[in-house]
């Protein structure tokens, strides 16, 4: 089946910030990340149902996105004020506790500080007013020329960790780098756009009782897939499969899709 997969390379992503609030998210990342914006907010349509895009380039391949629109779309919508989802994106941090410390002092949202993949220390925090999950990951390697956050890996929980592994090789292509499943997860690898090394991806087993469900995450990893043909070809094939998938969306050079794996963990693919 692998025949089928095209290769699919991580990009950077997409974090999802209401309208209103986007010139202030844009200040919160200046802030607290460290970050500086590569260019100016501009709108873009995207859809043929007239949505506007407002969009401005981060570091690191990191889009701040706000959409509006008459109607919910097929891509481009994210839950808010419900449950955070089980898919983290993380970020890592030279300064962990001094930056826990910090956040806690700001009057943001945070969790403990625990153990996780890696045998690394991590932390939930919730960013800009709308209260939007990212994870700090210590790291006391990193270099001092870089801002506070750079990127990490994508945590993805999953009850079944041997079912999930075979999905993300099956339909996704995905290498085993490290299999620590005797500690709970495992290492995957995509290919990453514009360099040689590859992307890697957590796969976390959940607790048992943990409840799962297709879940819109307003923070959106991206992969990419630049040929049309090839996108289209992917995309049909997923849905012949009987993968959850949405339709493709975005007129122009552009194209948006994402699906769902066996626990609901939203997945999102990208052409250009």
């Amino acid at each position: 089946m692998k025949s089928n997969i095209p290769k699919i390379a991580y990009d950077g992503g997409h974090i999802d910030v209401l309208w209103d609030n986007h010139e202030a998210a844009l200040q919160w990342f200046e802030k607290y990340f460290g970050w500086k914006r590569q260019d100016e907010s501009r709108a873009v349509t995207r859809d043929s149902n007239a949505a506007e895009m407002k969009e401005t380039r981060l570091p690191f391949g990191t889009m701040l996105s706000s959409v509006i629109t008459g109607k919910r779309l097929a891509h481009h919508h994210a839950e808010r004020g419900t449950i955070d989802g089980h898919v983290r994106w993380c970020w890592k941090t030279r300064k962990l506790a001094e930056t826990h410390e910090w956040f806690k002092a700001e009057g943001i949202r945070v969790s403990g500080i625990y153990s996780g993949p890696g045998g690394k220390d991590y932390f939930d925090f919730w960013a800009t007013v709308e209260g939007i999950r990212l994870t700090a990951e210590g790291d006391p390697t990193g270099s001092s020329d870089h801002p506070r956050f750079v990127p990490s890996w994508v945590r993805i929980g999953v009850k079944d960790l041997y079912v999930s592994l075979a999905w993300y090789t099956t339909y996704l292509g995905a290498e085993v780098l490290e299999d620590r499943s005797k500690e709970g997860y495992v290492v995957l690898g995509l290919a990453l756009e514009h360099h040689e090394e590859q992307s890697r991806w957590v796969l976390e087993q959940l607790p048992e009782d943990t409840e799962t469900d297709k879940f819109d995450n307003p923070t959106r990893p991206y992969c990419v897939l630049h040929d049309l043909a090839e996108f289209e070809s992917y995309h049909a094939f997923l849905r012949e499969s009987g993968i959850p998938v949405s339709e493709i969306v975005g007129p122009g050079r552009f194209r948006f899709f994402h699906l769902y794996d066996p626990d609901g963990n939203r997945f999102n693919l990208y052409r250009y």
